[in-house]
């Protein structure tokens, strides 16, 4: 011990000689405190904490607390009405954990099936659109209900039954000039029994309905009004296959590869509007 002080002493003289900066002192040696181990009688106890293990313990304690904050944050600042498409195919498992739903079908057998679908409801579409072109064909849409309307021009004059130069006197002119137009016989005008105005086709005269069979009649009508209503049924449900046929193949195409852009939303008629980007090839 005295050996190690008369050293020091010497190399303190000489850094003070050299120029007082002290840059010996670190040669000189120190004791190492280093710490404790688990005293024999509290062995049982286990590992003593070091400082070491006290920094890796207090560095994850704060690590949770800080991740803990961020979750209080994110739960206040919540959106209630957020929305994201990813949440149509995912669920919320008991953990708390987004998970994505399963499917009984890959990615292939559904694009498979769906172009199945396609050509099946294409075909219906094509056989409905030929149909259709058939009755359209046979039928004329006489009877068919249009805006326009069958106007009947009337002079007063003609309705009074001629002119004042018949020999007629002024007074009973003036008195068939003034009777109103409501009176007029529609009927009588196109030679027709009354309850035949309300057709824009096939209106026989009077001379005609003495002589024609009613019944017969009766059932063309009755036939021309199906034919009528099976040609409209058969439009509707093209549309409605159109639409159907349509989607499927919107989504036929989505499932393909390619960046893809939006280019219209969807409406009542047609399904939205995408753009594939065109990608360079090597």
């Amino acid at each position: 011990e005295q050996r190690h002080q008369h050293l020091a002493a010497q190399l303190c003289s000489a850094a003070t000689m050299g120029g007082g900066d002290g840059s010996l002192r670190h040669v000189v040696h120190k004791r190492v405190h280093l710490e404790r181990h688990q005293p024999k009688a509290r062995k049982k106890l286990g590992y003593l904490e070091k400082h070491k293990d006290y920094v890796k313990r207090a560095k994850d304690f704060h690590k949770k607390q800080e991740t803990i904050q961020k979750l209080h944050r994110k739960a206040y600042f919540k959106n209630e009405d957020e929305f994201a498409f990813g949440m149509v195919n995912h669920f919320t498992s008991k953990e708390g954990k987004a998970m994505q739903k399963k499917s009984h079908m890959t990615k292939e057998e559904m694009q498979l099936a769906e172009s199945q679908d396609a050509r099946y409801i294409r075909m219906r579409e094509q056989i409905d659109k030929k149909a259709v072109q058939k009755r359209s064909e046979r039928l004329h849409f006489l009877d068919a209900d249009k805006p326009n309307k069958h106007v009947l021009f009337v002079d007063e004059d003609e309705q009074a039954g001629g002119s004042t130069a018949s020999g007629s006197s002024s007074s009973s002119a003036q008195s068939r000039k003034s009777k109103s137009l409501k009176d007029f016989d529609v009927a009588a005008h196109f030679d027709t029994h009354p309850a035949l105005l309300g057709r824009k086709a096939n209106r026989p005269r009077l001379k005609q309905l003495e002589t024609s069979n009613f019944a017969a009649s009766a059932v063309h009508d009755a036939a021309a009004k199906e034919a009528y209503h099976e040609l409209f049924e058969r439009q509707e449900r093209a549309k409605k296959l159109s639409k159907v046929r349509e989607e499927l193949e919107l989504r036929s195409n989505m499932r393909t590869k390619g960046r893809v852009k939006k280019v219209a939303e969807a409406s009542k008629d047609k399904p939205a509007q995408f753009k594939w980007m065109y990608d360079r090839k090597r």
